[in-house]
Parts: structure tokens; sequence; C-alpha cells
């Protein structure tokens, strides 16, 4: 299994193919912490072959640059179809994320982890506002 991509977004579907917006942001301003970020989706594509289609189990996790979580684990099933033409498959996600509070500035990441391997990693950080010259 391979991720042919994964970003984070302001606004994603899968309708046979994905739909995104506000593609690939990789800072959140925020003018004071804790801070609570209404809105946002990580998307990810996986690649695979027929045999290691079907559902898996999937968990993903936002966590700080120590390690600690900042929301529980999301525990889930994803399903990679297995019809389809060709010797490959590919299974779409698009999760959305709402009122995340990170609690401090800095880096955090979105770990994605299917059938107990990590498959993405996604640095996401929370930084003052820049300073308007």
């Amino acid at each position: 299994m391979n991720v042919d991509f994964a970003f984070i977004c302001d606004y994603a579907e899968v309708t046979g193919k994905i739909n995104a917006m506000g593609i690939g942001f990789d800072t959140i301003y925020a003018p004071q912490v804790p801070y609570k970020h209404p809105h946002f989706f990580l998307v990810v594509q996986l690649r695979t072959s027929v045999t290691e289609a079907g559902e898996k189990n999937l968990e993903v996790d936002i966590i700080d640059e120590d390690g600690t979580d900042v929301i529980p684990k999301l525990k889930g099933k994803f399903n990679i179809p297995q019809k389809g033409a060709g010797p490959e498959r590919i299974g779409r996600l698009a999760m959305e994320f709402n009122n995340v509070e990170f609690p401090k500035y800095g880096t955090y990441s979105l770990h994605a982890v299917v059938e107990g391997h990590e498959m993405v990693r996604v640095p996401l950080k929370v930084s003052l506002p820049p300073r308007a010259v």
C-alpha cells in the first residue's frame, strides 16, 4: 500500500474523485493560545494492489511536538474498493475536524495509521499572525 498524496485543506469531499478547496495549508495563525480552529479536513489517497483492497482499520491522531495527543485517537474503518479495472485499487479519504483546540504555539502533526502501519504524517504549525509592515 502506498500514499499517492495527503494534505490538509479547508473543505473536501469524495464523490468518486476528491474535490477540495483551500488545499495544502500548513500553518494556522492564532492570535492567542489555546486556540480553537473551527474547521479543516485531512485528505489522503492510497493506492494498493487488488489483493490488499478491502476494509481496513484506520486510526487518526493529532499530536504536538512532544508526542502528546491533542484529540482522542479517532478509530474507524476505511474501505479500499475491491472492484475495478486493472491491477491497482485506490482508496480516498476526506476526514473532517471541527473545533480542534491547539493548546500552545508550535508544531503539530496529523497521523493516519492503516492496519497498524503509519501511512501519513502531515505537519501543521500554529503560529502568531504575521505583523503588518
